[in-house]
């Protein structure tokens, strides 16, 4: 028998199997979909891309190249802020705006449905087959994604914004030696004859 698709006017075998729409497999497809969990980091990385891509274009102009005034002094507050959990810096950060993607509205489902599709595996569940309860975990997936890796992007930014520290002044107490390979004695001894 041939593997070739019908032409229009031939019956489709009653043997054949209906393919996955949308190139997503249904829960009833066992052995093709992955794992719920595979899905979920899948989402999971999406968020992180996401959350990279966002503070990467937050840096920029607050203390990347486009940033005006002291971009050291901002970046120290920043620092600081996401260390301490202050709300008035963490505010400040990208967030994970998905109410034009995930939201529940009718003229907002085909977007929700876009993203998931994007991001999921290709052999993953498609969105409209998803219960509540999986579309919510799908959703936190993403947006836990996103919340953790968008301000740790923002702290690298914040840390090559600021200057390079100057080498700590050699005292000549113990242990305050710079590490340059040289005996701490020698240092010494050089500092004086010149």
């Amino acid at each position: 028998m041939s593997r070739r698709t019908p032409e229009p006017d031939q019956p489709i075998p009653h043997h054949a199997a209906p393919r996955p729409a949308a190139g997503h497999a249904t829960d009833h497809a066992p052995g093709h979909a992955p794992a719920w969990r595979d899905v979920l980091q899948a989402l999971h990385e999406a968020g992180q891309r996401a959350g990279r891509n966002a503070a990467d274009w937050w840096a920029q102009d607050t203390v990347g190249g486009r940033a005006t005034a002291d971009t050291a002094a901002r970046a120290r507050a920043v620092l600081a802020g996401i260390d301490d959990g202050d709300p008035a810096v963490l505010d400040t950060l990208p967030a994970c705006d998905l109410s034009g993607h995930w939201a529940d509205t009718p003229t907002e489902a085909d977007s929700h449905a876009s993203r998931y599709t994007d991001t999921a595996p290709p052999d993953a569940p498609g969105w409209h087959h998803l219960d509540a309860g999986r579309r919510d975990e799908a959703i936190a997936a993403y947006r836990d994604g996103f919340d953790t890796a968008c301000p740790d992007r923002v702290a690298e930014h914040c840390r090559t914004a600021l200057p390079a520290d100057p080498a700590p002044p050699d005292t000549g107490a113990p242990g305050n030696e710079r590490h340059t390979g040289k005996l701490p004695h020698r240092q010494r001894a050089s500092r004086r004859w010149r």
